[in-house]
């Protein structure tokens, strides 16, 4: 993804509308959001409804921590004091580009006992709130140097300076990279946990190997009365190769 490279130095020097538009036009067409299966989410997906997080409530401890500035070119409890702010007023919902990732559908399925939901997010124009608001996240070995960027960011007034915290969120270790993610970044209201109704809805359902009868037709009763998506569920294949096949469900 080199041309995310290019989308921060837009963002960053104030031409933003060209820094929507040059990240809309490598938009992947699907991202996918695992989750487990409980009541409240139940509940989000009834009202086509996506789950938002507080940073803290993520598994990652140093998400929303992926910088570093020269100490002596900031005041340091001054800068450190806004970031904690920056993080304390956001939330996060979190996708990926991959539907059949062994470590997703374990991590953040319930080890295959919940499910996938298919987004086309490239339905949306270029400028809408969540297209916006949607970014890539950045692997690094290491963190992001912003000192340069502080200078300019805090004689900016409130709303520019919000941009700095869209480039906090979005950058993870390497390590995390399998994840292949993009992440709605909000500002928070005072249920920083909970679901926002989606612009748009599902393009399908996965259904994970371990999910229970009872939950599948609890799924299938949400999906065909409101939704009305394909539901798919997740088979083992018995070839040589560790991957998944997908079935329609009727």
């Amino acid at each position: 993804m080199e041309w995310i490279d290019e989308f921060i130095k837009l963002l960053f020097y104030g031409r933003k509308q060209e820094a929507y538009k040059l990240k809309y036009d490598n938009f992947p067409k699907k991202l996918y959001k695992y989750e487990i299966i409980d009541d409240k989410r139940l509940e989000a997906l009834e009202n086509n409804e996506i789950w938002f997080s507080n940073p803290d409530k993520l598994n990652d401890p140093f998400d929303s921590y992926g910088v570093c500035f020269d100490k002596n070119a900031a005041d340091k409890k001054d800068i450190e004091g806004y970031i904690e702010g920056l993080r304390d007023n956001i939330k996060v919902c979190c996708f990926s580009e991959e539907l059949n990732s062994m470590p997703m559908w374990a991590h953040y399925a319930d080890n295959h006992t919940g499910i996938c939901i298919e987004y086309d997010f490239s339905k949306l124009d270029y400028d809408d709130k969540f297209s916006k608001y949607i970014f890539p996240i950045r692997y690094r070995r290491e963190k992001y140097d912003i000192t340069e960027f502080l200078r300019k960011v805090f004689e900016e007034n409130a709303e520019e300076r919000m941009y700095l915290l869209f480039f906090l969120m979005q950058i993870k270790h390497l390590s995390w990279n399998y994840e292949k993610e993009w992440r709605i970044i909000l500002k928070a209201n005072e249920n920083k946990n909970g679901g926002i109704v989606c612009p748009i809805k599902p393009e399908g359902i996965y259904l994970g190997l371990n999910c229970t009868e009872k939950n599948k037709q609890r799924i299938k009763d949400i999906v065909f009365t409101n939704i009305k998506c394909p539901i798919y569920e997740v088979e083992k294949t018995d070839s040589k190769l560790f991957e998944f096949k997908t079935k329609a469900m009727t």
